[in-house]
C-alpha cells in the first residue's frame, strides 16, 4: 500500500506542480482565457479518449505493467511541456499527459484488489489522500517556479520537476511494486472481455447497467463543475482579488490540504455511520454551497470559507463515488468499470474549462460559479435515486 500511496501522491504532485502558471502561460503565449482553458482541458480530454482502453489493458496485463507504461510516458510528456514554446507544442504535450494518464485508474484497482468491500472508502481514501499531499505540494512549488508575473509566467520549471517527480516514481514501482491481479483473474478477464466485445462496446456494457449508468452521468456532471472552477480559478481570483500565480498556488495548497484532511482522517470514519449515499448527498449541497459563497466573497477571507465547502465535498464525493462503483463490479471487470466510469468523469473536465473560459470572457467574472451551483442542483436527486436502487441490490448505502 505504501508503494501506490506514494505513486498516487507523485501523480497529484505532477499535476499540481504545473497548474498555478498554466492559464497565465497560455496567455503569454497569445492564447484568450477561452483558448487557454480549452488547452488545459485537453488532459481530460486525453483520459475520456484512452480510461476505457486502459481499463481493459489492467485487467488483461495486470495493474503493474500499466502503470509503469504511463509513468514512464508521462515523464516525456512533461520534457516537451517544458521545451513548449508556442500553443501547439504546449496543448500537444497537455493532452499527451491525459491520454498516458491511466496509472490512477490502475491505482484504484490495485487498491480495490486488496481491500475487503467493508474497508473500501477507507482504501479509497487513502488514495485521495494521496493525490491531495501531492496537490497540496505541487501548487505552492508550481507557483514559486512558474514565476510572480512581473517578467511573465513559464513552463520551463514546473514541467521539469514533474518530469522528475514521475521518473522517480517510475523507478520505485518498477523495483518495490508486486502484481496485485493473479494471473488466473487476468485469464478471467480476457474471457469476459471477448464476450463484451473490444473498443467502446465495454462502455455501452457498463452503461447498461442501471446503477452504473447513473454513477457514470452523476460523475459526468460533478467534475464537470468542479473543472469549471479550478480552471478558471486562476483568472477569477486575478479578477477579484489581483493575485498572481504565486497567490493562486497557495490558495491551491490550501485545498490541497482540505481534502486530504477530509480523505485520509473523516471519509473512513463516516462512512460507517452515514452511508456512502448520504455522504454523496451532503457532497453534493456542500460544493454547490461553496460556489454560491465565494460568488458573494467581499473580501478573500470570505473565498477562504467557500474554498473550504468545495474543497471538503469534492473530497467526499469524489472517494465515496469510486468506492461504490468498485463495489458493483466483477474482480475480472474492475479494472474496465473504473475506467468508464474515470472516462466519462474526464468527459466533464475535459468539457467544463471552455465552458468557463467562455463564460468567464463573455458573461462576467462570477458567471461559471454560479453556472456550476445551478448544476449541482439535480445531482442532488440523482443521489436518491442511486442510492434507493444500490439499497436494492443489497449493496450498502
Amino acid at each position: 500500500m505504501l508503494v501506490i500511496f506514494l505513486v498516487v501522491m507523485s501523480s497529484g504532485l505532477g499535476f499540481g506542480l504545473i497548474l498555478p502558471p498554466f492559464m497565465f502561460a497560455a496567455e503569454d503565449l497569445g492564447a484568450s482565457p477561452m483558448i487557454a482553458a480549452f488547452i488545459i482541458s485537453t488532459f481530460s480530454l486525453g483520459q475520456f479518449v484512452a480510461n476505457p482502453l486502459w481499463g481493459r489493458l489492467i485487467d488483461r496485463i495486470g495493474r503493474r505493467p500499466v502503470l509503469l507504461m504511463t509513468i514512464f510516458g508521462q515523464t516525456i510528456a512533461y520534457v516537451v511541456m517544458a521545451m513548449a514554446d508556442n500553443l501547439w507544442v504546449l496543448g500537444g504535450a497537455r493532452l499527451a499527459t491525459g491520454l498516458l494518464a491511466g496509472n490512477f485508474a490502475a491505482a484504484v484497482s490495485y487498491v480495490a484488489d486488496i481491500t475487503p468491500p467493508e474497508k473500501r472508502a477507507k482504501g479509497m481514501g487513502l488514495v485521495g489522500g494521496a493525490v491531495s499531499l501531492g496537490f497540496m505540494i505541487g501548487p505552492a512549488l508550481g507557483g514559486v517556479l512558474g514565476g510572480n508575473g512581473i517578467d511573465g509566467h513559464s513552463m520551463f520549471l514546473p514541467s521539469l520537476a514533474a518530469a522528475g517527480v514521475t521518473l522517480v516514481t517510475f523507478v520505485g514501482v518498477l523495483i518495490c511494486l508486486q502484481e496485485s491481479h493473479s494471473v488466473e483473474l487476468q485469464a478471467k478477464a480476457k474471457v469476459h472481455q471477448a464476450k463484451v466485445g473490444g473498443g467502446w462496446s465495454s462502455v455501452k456494457h457498463v452503461l447498461s447497467r442501471p446503477f452504473l449508468a447513473q454513477m457514470v452521468i452523476m460523475g459526468f456532471i460533478v467534475f464537470f463543475v468542479m473543472s469549471m472552477f479550478e480552471t478558471i480559478m486562476p483568472l477569477w481570483s486575478a479578477a477579484r482579488f489581483q493575485w498572481s500565480s504565486q497567490q493562486v498556488g497557495f490558495i491551491f495548497m490550501y485545498l490541497g490540504m482540505i481534502v486530504m484532511v477530509v480523505q485520509l482522517g473523516l471519509v473512513g470514519r463516516l462512512t460507517p455511520i452515514l452511508g456512502e449515499g448520504r455522504l454523496l448527498m451532503i457532497a453534493v449541497a456542500s460544493y454547490s454551497a461553496g460556489l454560491v459563497i465565494m460568488t458573494l466573497a467581499p473580501t478573500w477571507h470570505w473565498l477562504i470559507v467557500g474554498i473550504t465547502f468545495t474543497g471538503a465535498a469534492g473530497a467526499l464525493f469524489n472517494t465515496v463515488a469510486v468506492s461504490w462503483v468498485s463495489r458493483h463490479a466483477g474482480e475480472q471487470e474492475r479494472g474496465t468499470v473504473i475506467g468508464v466510469y474515470q472516462s466519462f468523469v474526464y468527459l466533464g473536465r475535459a468539457i467544463g474549462p471552455t465552458f468557463s473560459g467562455l463564460m468567464f470572457q463573455s458573461l462576467g467574472v462570477n458567471s461559471p460559479l454560479l453556472l456550476g451551483a445551478a448544476v449541482l442542483v439535480p445531482c442532488f436527486f440523482i443521489v436518491v435515486s442511486v442510492r434507493r436502487r444500490s439499497m436494492r441490490a443489497g449493496v450498502s448505502g
